[in-house]
């Protein structure tokens, strides 16, 4: 089996990690930096599709996996595109990742599919502000960029003018901005769950650094293993299936509603997970990559 790696960055932790349990699987791995792909389109009838890197055109890989991350994300999906129109196997698809990357995106299919999520308006605008924070239960209110990670683009916001003032802020930066209801009974603590195909394989509570109302681990917080209750699993489980993601984390916390889904993210670091519960996430990516490409072959055989 020959499977190619979509990062920019072979030496992040979880690089490391899927090339060594790919390794041990007996599987070739090739890291390959998107930017550095040309997409072709031939009107040739036996291929009419193909990746150049320099001046190779790549051969067929098995499966492609990609961890694109949110600088490059338009090139980044053009790029997965590509490769699904050679029919391999692709985890996750383009689509995919495009929905839960953007975040309003995310948490309209989500709530279309009845799931809880934080009451949220999205705007360019100062005009009906204080509607808008009306809408999301009142100050304070957490104001997020919609595209952004590991807590980059999430401030906490007290007032109304430091709601305008940060709004002034990031149009000037051409960005559309969420204020999204602020959950005063889980702030600072939250579930990270890691999906692999229909399976919570890991789960962590990630409680923030003091001071911090980020739970996110490359901001300080602190992940400790935790015995996931059955309906955050469910939750967790049925929002990658909305998303049409087959590999996700997803962040779940606690409210008086219930258990709400913040956000999901399609190309999840897993070194606080893996240090968190001692389970080896890298390995069970691997063999669920293995069993999807076994899949594919088996249909293959039976047309």
């Amino acid at each position: 089996m020959h499977i190619a790696i979509l990062s920019r960055n072979k030496s992040l932790y979880s690089m490391r990690r899927l090339r060594q349990e790919a390794k041990n699987a007996a599987i070739r791995c090739d890291v390959i930096n998107p930017l550095s792909c040309q997409l072709l389109i031939t009107p040739h009838a036996k291929q009419t599709t193909g990746v150049l890197v320099g001046n190779t055109l790549l051969k067929a890989y098995d499966a492609i996996v990609p961890r694109i991350g949110t600088s490059i994300t338009d090139y980044g999906l053009a790029v997965v595109k590509h490769f699904e129109l050679q029919d391999l196997v692709i985890v996750n698809h383009s689509q995919a990742i495009a929905q839960s990357r953007n975040k309003m995106l995310c948490l309209q299919k989500l709530s279309q599919a009845g799931l809880l999520v934080p009451a949220t308006v999205l705007t360019r605008s100062n005009r009906g502000l204080k509607t808008a924070v009306e809408c999301v239960q009142g100050l304070p209110v957490v104001l997020k960029v919609l595209q952004g990670t590991q807590g980059i683009g999430v401030m906490l916001v007290n007032t109304p003018i430091s709601v305008g003032s940060v709004l002034d802020t990031l149009r000037t930066l051409n960005q559309d901005v969420l204020i999204q209801q602020f959950i005063a009974e889980g702030q600072a603590r939250d579930f990270r769950v890691f999906v692999v195909g229909k399976q919570v394989i890991a789960a962590m509570m990630r409680t923030a650094a003091r001071g911090e109302f980020r739970s996110n681990i490359h901001r300080g917080a602190e992940g400790k293993i935790v015995q996931l209750p059955r309906g955050h699993e469910t939750l967790a489980i049925r929002a990658t299936q909305v998303l049409g993601l087959e590999i996700a984390g997803v962040d779940i916390m606690e409210s008086r509603q219930g258990p709400m889904v913040i956000e999901v993210n399609s190309s999840p670091g897993f070194e606080g997970i893996e240090k968190a519960t001692g389970i080896n996430v890298a390995q069970k990516i691997i063999h669920h990559i293995q069993e999807l490409v076994k899949q594919k072959k088996r249909k293959s055989r039976r047309r």
